[in-house]
């Protein structure tokens, strides 16, 4: 089995250039799942930026991780469009199936959070299930979506 890369040595394949912070922590993602308070220090070391420095970029994409992701991470798009088009009560559907609250209930088993805009306004809502897109989604066909993720095998 091959062993991860340490922080220390991902950072040693990016020249300590502002412009290389996104990338160094788009592979600390890639490679650990997400990028953990503890490896934003060095980063910020390496970069001669603050860590407070270092969140704010990590806060702004969306595509990298701050925690261990979930077995079962849900995305909602609440962009205007897919907004207009019904995410809401797509939204409103998948909290009823799961019983949870979107951004506020996650468990390492299950996460329900909003997402920015994908790109896909004319074939919206979007939903998101651990990486799977699915477009033009309906609050009606919720169960049929989620129903494969959560059956007990």
């Amino acid at each position: 089995m091959k062993k991860k890369p340490t922080v220390q040595k991902i950072l040693l394949e990016f020249e300590p250039h502002p412009e290389n912070i996104l990338p160094v922590l788009k592979q600390i993602n890639s490679i650990f799942g997400y990028v953990s308070q503890k490896e934003v220090y060095p980063v910020a070391a390496y970069f001669s930026m603050s860590p407070a420095e270092v969140f704010s970029t990590l806060s702004f994409f969306d595509d990298i991780n701050f925690a261990k992701k979930s077995a079962v991470e849900i995305k909602v798009c609440v962009s205007a469009p897919c907004e207009l088009r019904g995410s809401r009560k797509v939204l409103a559907e998948i909290e009823r199936f799961l019983g949870v609250r979107m951004d506020r209930d996650k468990t390492a088993k299950l996460e329900v959070k909003s997402a920015s805009c994908q790109g896909r306004c004319q074939r919206g809502p979007v939903v998101i299930v651990n990486g799977n897109v699915y477009d033009g989604v309906r609050a009606e066909g919720i169960d049929d979506i989620l129903g494969p993720y959560f059956a007990k095998n």
